[in-house]
């Protein structure tokens, strides 16, 4: 298991239905059925192939659902939507049947769109969890219908809402963006301010680099 798995997983919290939602192979799907973190669990994707990967695995248990649609259609308390991107998991929230009340939501990309949209949604995020996990980085996020949304600064939407707190994963992450943007500062110049602001928060001094070559 990885990881990002385990801390997903850690984030969980008990409730009545819990859908593991693109579920693919079923593996937090698995843990929910036979923790009893829920009464039932919902294992849906859009693939009915990837479906059957997970009836293969979960077939026995009896407070299993599965289910094959686009997204969460259909009614849950939690929701765990990770193993994709920012703009598909979005589009999977605005399109809900009904939203849960809680949700844990991993996005491979396009972050600072899906806590603006948790925010418009009307979830409060209370933990906002930067990982890497065999090479690549994630961020985790458990958001709540009943924990008080707040406004959020630029750089907690684009770097995590708890981006001042120490962390070696996105100390790292911010190093390599760093790496990344400042071959052409000039033309990168917003972006870089606002990753070197991070950096300051996480206590690196970043090297400012120069387009200009002698």
């Amino acid at each position: 298991m990885s990881e990002r798995l385990d801390l997903i997983k850690s984030l969980i919290v008990p409730a009545k239905v819990i859908a593991d939602v693109g579920c693919d192979h079923g593996l937090i799907a698995e843990y929910c059925a036979s923790s009893g973190t829920a009464d039932i669990v919902i294992a849906s994707d859009i693939s009915e192939k990837c479906l059957q990967k997970a009836k293969a695995r979960l077939g026995d248990k009896a407070n299993v659902r599965f289910v094959c649609c686009d997204g969460l259609g259909y009614k849950c308390d939690e929701a765990v939507i990770s193993g994709m991107g920012g703009i598909l998991i979005c589009q999977i929230l605005r399109n809900a049947e009904k939203l849960p009340k809680t949700l844990i939501v991993s996005p491979h990309r396009d972050g600072a769109l899906v806590r603006a949209t948790l925010l418009e949604l009307g979830y409060g995020i209370g933990r906002d969890i930067p990982i890497f996990d065999r090479g690549k980085f994630y961020s985790i996020i458990r958001a709540d219908k009943d924990c008080k949304a707040s406004d959020l600064s630029d750089l907690q939407l684009k770097f995590g809402v708890d981006c001042e707190m120490p962390s070696q994963a996105l100390k790292t992450r911010l190093e390599q963006l760093y790496n990344i943007y400042s071959v052409a500062p000039d033309k990168n110049r917003q972006i870089l301010s606002d990753i070197t602001a991070v950096m300051r928060l996480q206590g690196i001094e970043p090297q400012i680099k120069d387009d200009k070559t002698s």
